[in-house]
């Protein structure tokens, strides 16, 4: 994700910015390159509404080359399909697309969107990251990107299914008590905070590019798994 220096990707409006710069949407779309499935979460597509697709041409031609399909899987949470189906992310023809909800969507909510994305139905009323790992798993897709918003990372992290994070820091100040940041929900006491290793760190212009990777051993247990108000 791309942050201000203070953490946000946007405003306490929810307006939609575009932070990083160039570079930043090449590594974004290197990082896609690598991906079977790409995840967000309903907000994300009510915000942008745009499908996660491969723009560079190289890095489409890179994955051709390995047989794999133009574009990774487009996968979107939401625990009552509380979106507009005629969105443009539904319009594309470009990618393949599966959408995972729970027992709250309405049945004529779920046929609606049967017609335009594969639809899993998971048990229960919370979206639990471990089950859609795992359906994802089956269906192929063990390679995921995460793409926001700040609460899908947070399940994510918090069910211990996060092994990398990439953040680019660019050069201005958002602020705001309500501005989405990188990681939302609940948020960890300090007994469960997720440590993270270096692994790089590179400034180009006035953006500093950083990696860092989970440790496997970080011992800490995932509880209450689930994404929050996708």
């Amino acid at each position: 994700m791309a942050v201000s220096v203070d953490g946000r990707i946007t405003t306490r409006e929810r307006e939609h910015v575009s932070l990083g710069s160039e570079r930043d949407r090449r590594l974004m779309d290197e990082l896609r390159a690598r991906a079977d499935a790409v995840v967000v979460g309903a907000g994300t597509v009510r915000h942008d509404g745009s499908p996660m697709r491969i723009r560079y041409e190289d890095l489409r031609e890179r994955r051709a080359a390995r047989r794999l399909p133009v574009h990774p899987v487009n996968v979107v949470l939401s625990r009552a399909l509380d979106l507009s189906v005629r969105s443009r992310f539904f319009a594309s023809q470009e990618t393949r697309r599966i959408v995972f909800t729970t027992k709250r969507a309405p049945k004529a909510r779920v046929r609606a969107f049967e017609r335009v994305a594969e639809v899993v139905v998971l048990p229960g009323t919370e979206l639990s990251p471990r089950s859609v790992m795992a359906a994802l798993a089956r269906r192929g897709c063990r390679r995921v990107l995460l793409e926001g918003g700040g609460e899908v990372h947070f399940a994510f992290a918090e069910a211990g299914l996060v092994g990398e994070v990439y953040v680019t820091v660019t050069p201005r100040l958002i602020g705001g008590k309500n501005a989405p940041s990188l990681l939302d929900g609940e948020g960890f006491l300090w007994k469960d905070h997720v440590r993270l290793r270096l692994v790089s760190a590179r400034r180009a212009g006035e953006e500093v590019f950083l990696r860092y990777r989970v440790p496997r051993s970080r011992g800490r247990p995932a509880r209450r798994a689930r994404a929050r108000r996708p």
